[in-house]
């Protein structure tokens, strides 16, 4: 993006900031638009289903809204929005359903090194179905450190829990995921040649 075009994106985007803060709906409605598909992503990351990601989505809008006073032009302000969605979706798994981190067998828990060749052909929807499929936990540890980039201690946090804990989880997510996307790469595989 040319220089001239990114201060002009930077200007409008301070120009509707400024209008949020005065609670003027036109521009709480543009920012909506604008961030409302990607945030929705994000929320349906941690429901793991869309009716809950739009309750999520809601939320984390009024939350930004109510807040926005509190943005004070420094750093990103999408990832300041980007923040409050993650905390919201955070706060309704704390508050709605267990976090359930489940054993493996030590005999399953094994990392592949090469993926099946029917792995690479897999489309992110099927992706994104198996990471629904985990246990919130696992789920919700993968998304925060994988996907957003939060540290292990950074998790622990904000769970709640020890980060010995967080590393563990995130290592048997991770194989957890491994061994679901193998097996349905074998069935997508199995089915294309059959």
């Amino acid at each position: 993006m040319p220089i001239d075009e990114k201060k002009r994106n930077d200007k409008h985007e301070e120009a509707l900031i400024r209008a949020c803060q005065r609670n003027e709906r036109r521009a709480q409605s543009e920012f909506f638009r604008l961030y409302s598909g990607k945030f929705l992503g994000i929320a349906y990351r941690f429901a793991g289903n869309y009716d809950t990601a739009n309750d999520l989505l809601q939320e984390g809008f009024i939350r930004i809204f109510n807040h926005i006073s509190e943005y004070r032009f420094q750093g990103s302000f999408e990832g300041w929005m980007r923040r409050i969605i993650i905390n919201t979706s955070i706060n309704y798994i704390k508050q709605h359903s267990r976090m359930v981190f489940e054993e493996l067998d030590s005999d399953r828990d094994i990392m592949f090194s090469e993926p099946a060749p029917a792995i690479e052909k897999m489309d992110c929807e099927d992706i994104i179905e198996e990471i629904n499929r985990l246990p919130s936990g696992f789920r919700t540890i993968l998304n925060l450190y994988a996907i957003d980039g939060y540290s292990y201690s950074e998790i622990a946090d904000m769970l709640d829990i020890k980060e010995v804990t967080v590393r563990t989880q995130y290592h048997r997510a991770k194989q957890k995921l491994a061994v679901a996307l193998e097996k349905k790469s074998i069935k997508i595989y199995a089915s294309k040649i059959i």
